[in-house]
């Protein structure tokens, strides 16, 4: 089985979507802000969230509920706006910002932080991503030296995808 959480208008085959607004299309409504999920525990292959995360308060919380949600060896795959982008800021419904170690603190073996949440996830990627969809970031993307030069400059890449196994 696998979950689309907060699918929003991204409708995919073969996935159980899952969002709040009725006005889209989906497989069942339910809020990400209410605990339990009406999903049973140890269900999920693979569990996906595209631009969600944010927008959540409690995320120690939801991990926490996506972990319960999750069989053995089962993986979280998330997309978020990158926190050094204009993407993480121009959204007022934004509550959170996320590097790439963000997640880490969900992670087994994370030094020295790991009272946030119950359940462990096995870190299995962590890359920044980049928009190619204008000429203005397709111009971005051919700067030399971007992977250093994002610790002093703003909007090098626009987010984050994250992918969790399990424990």
């Amino acid at each position: 089985m696998k979950v689309n959480l907060g699918c929003g208008r991204k409708y995919y085959e073969g996935y159980v979507n899952c969002d709040v607004n009725p006005r889209v299309k989906a497989d069942q409504f339910f809020d990400l802000e209410k605990f339990p999920y009406p999903l049973a525990s140890g269900v999920a292959d693979e569990i996906f969230m595209d631009q969600v995360l944010e927008h959540l308060e409690d995320i120690p919380r939801v991990m926490d509920e996506l972990h319960r949600i999750l069989k053995s060896g089962g993986v979280l795959k998330v997309r978020v706006p990158y926190a050094k982008s204009d993407w993480a800021f121009q959204d007022p419904t934004h509550k959170h910002f996320f590097t790439e170690h963000t997640l880490s603190y969900f992670c087994d073996g994370f030094p020295g932080i790991d009272f946030y949440s119950a359940g462990k996830y096995r870190l299995l990627k962590a890359e920044l991503t980049a928009d190619r969809t204008t000429l203005r970031h397709r111009l971005r993307n051919a700067i030399p030296f971007r992977s250093v030069l994002r610790y002093f400059l703003f909007n090098l890449y626009d987010g984050v995808y994250f992918e969790l196994q399990k424990i």
